[in-house]
């Protein structure tokens, strides 16, 4: 296991423990110090009961927005234990991989498990693109499309479906027992079904659910791509999408899964091509505007490469060629946006000049265009902060005005708290007056960890002594993730939280324990919070 534990610490250190949730500072701690963390997870291994039962796996959840109106479930799990998760998943990936329709069949597109040290990364390169653009080819050989998607799949994935498909695997050991385990706290009270979206773990477990209906549609010589839970089909006529799409209903009604009623369509190949040619290469017809340029553009940048400095040149050359802020604006004329398009826009504004980030930021943040925006909201927010810095004095003001006139005006966008956490991580970029009052307010006013945390740790960072010795009376009272932030944030009181830590600390989890060891060398170096 120590491997598969190393393997699971690189990951999340390097690419964080959820796409989701914003990264909890603990993707610091594995990074600095990963031989020590991956001590702590072989004591949670060798003592696995005894670990569950005195300081089980906590777990944040709260609402991702989808689309404009829609929404899911998503999953922090505490972070520890979370690596415990991914390192269990991990030691049985290759046998799971090797359960499922080989990848040369280009038919099964997301998540082949592909351990790479260099980088961290658990799975091969094959992306959404890959799989549309083979969608595209089979669209021309066959007249007739059906595109469908599962309903809430994660949440609907039965687990005694995974824990049958984990006894199949050639050698599982007791890891199918602990990762069962794992999954039932980390579910609701007498529900035995749902997977923690946003994790790679979960990932390589929805993978292993649909192995059985990949072969019954392989073995029927059934023509089809899927990516996570979208499939394409494709069939000589109507007729025949029809009965196929009948076939595919079965197969996952017998897994407990259902198909999503409003994206599921039979349309013709044409038709098909004509919604997805966006992602055809350039060249391949007349459409040779900026939007297929820019989706034709891969932002995927590795800062550690050997060739990271002409990599990164190239990037940006490359999006140079594009009008971002054109795109932006064609956007936000819309009535719906195309979410696709707007994020690779939004993500493609890193690579601008700073003064060119400031106008993009100015367009993406205007209140006017935000309602419309609405579904990249946290995208928008994940590249105001990577930017922050960077942008111009007047840019900066910009945006602290803006982001603080949606909450004077209680703006929906802030009802979400996964939205509110990011707009907490760029309120905190800059201390003001108005700001430290918003924040100490949002603290009273709302019980979820996730934000409670963060604020913790910005007015920490911003030396609120006052606040941080009144919360530290409060201290009992607070979530373990609250507790570990308030560890970290106790060293700005200096003597009195010396005088604390050693009061305390005998209540501590060795995952504590770590992490104050962590940061009483990290923090006289540089005297800052890892936000």
């Amino acid at each position: 296991m120590k491997e598969a534990f190393r393997a699971a610490i690189k990951n999340i250190a390097s690419h964080g423990d959820t796409d989701i949730f914003p990264f909890p500072f603990e993707c610091h701690l594995f990074h600095d110090e990963p031989e020590k963390c991956a001590e702590v997870l072989e004591h949670l291994h060798a003592n696995y009961e005894e670990c569950m039962s005195t300081y089980p796996p906590d777990m944040i959840e709260n609402l991702s927005q989808v689309g404009y109106t829609g929404f899911r479930w998503a999953a922090q799990i505490e972070p520890f234990w979370n690596a415990y998760y991914l390192a269990c998943v991990i030691k049985l990936a290759g046998q799971i991989e090797s359960q499922r329709i080989h990848e040369d069949a280009e038919t099964i597109y997301s998540y082949r498990f592909h351990w790479q040290e260099e980088t961290g990364k658990l799975f091969k390169d094959s992306t959404w693109r890959d799989y549309k653009k083979r969608c595209i080819q089979l669209s021309y050989k066959n007249p007739c499309v059906v595109i469908t998607d599962i309903a809430d799949f994660y949440p609907r994935i039965y687990h005694h479906k995974i824990n049958n498909a984990l006894s199949r695997l050639p050698d599982p050991g007791d890891l199918r027992t602990r990762i069962m385990g794992l999954l039932s706290s980390f579910s609701r009270i007498n529900v035995s079904y749902g997977l923690p979206i946003g994790g790679p773990a979960s990932r390589i477990l929805a993978e292993l659910a649909l192995v059985a209906v990949d072969r019954h549609l392989k073995t029927r010589q059934i023509t089809f791509c899927r990516y996570a839970d979208d499939f394409c089909l494709f069939c000589k006529d109507k007729s025949a999408a029809y009965k196929t799409l009948i076939f595919l209903s079965e197969l996952l009604f017998d897994e407990g899964l259902v198909l999503n009623k409003k994206k599921t369509r039979i349309i013709t190949a044409k038709e098909y091509r004509e919604t997805s040619k966006a992602f055809l290469p350039t060249g391949d017809d007349k459409d040779t505007s900026d939007e297929r340029k820019l989706l034709n553009i891969s932002l995927r940048y590795d800062p550690y490469s050997p060739t990271a400095e002409e990599d990164y040149e190239n990037l940006k050359a490359a999006v140079g060629e594009v009008d971002i802020v054109g795109i932006l604006g064609r956007e936000v004329a819309k009535i719906a946006i195309d979410t696709t398009v707007s994020k690779q826009a939004i993500n493609a504004i890193k690579t601008l000049d700073p003064p060119l980030q400031g106008g993009a930021v100015r367009t993406i943040l205007d209140p006017s265009n935000l309602e419309v925006l609405s579904p990249v909201f946290v995208t928008i927010l994940r590249l105001v902060r990577s930017v922050y810095v960077e942008l111009l004095e007047n840019d900066r003001d910009f945006v602290d005005s803006t982001l603080l006139s949606l909450h004077h005006e209680a703006s929906p966008l802030l009802s979400i708290d996964l939205n509110l956490s990011y707009y907490i991580q760029v309120i905190g970029q800059r201390k003001s007056q108005v700001k430290e009052e918003l924040l100490v307010e949002l603290f009273e006013t709302h019980q979820s960890p996730l934000l409670r945390r963060l604020i913790i740790l910005i007015l920490a960072d911003w030396q609120c002594h006052y606040w941080l010795s009144s919360l530290k009376r409060r201290y009992a009272g607070l979530s373990s993730w609250e507790k570990r932030a308030f560890i970290l944030a106790s060293y700005v009181l200096g003597d009195e939280g010396d005088h604390w830590r050693k009061h305390v600390k005998r209540s501590w989890s060795p995952m504590d324990t770590i992490a104050r060891d962590w940061f009483c060398n990290r923090y006289p170096k540089n005297k800052k919070m890892p936000i």
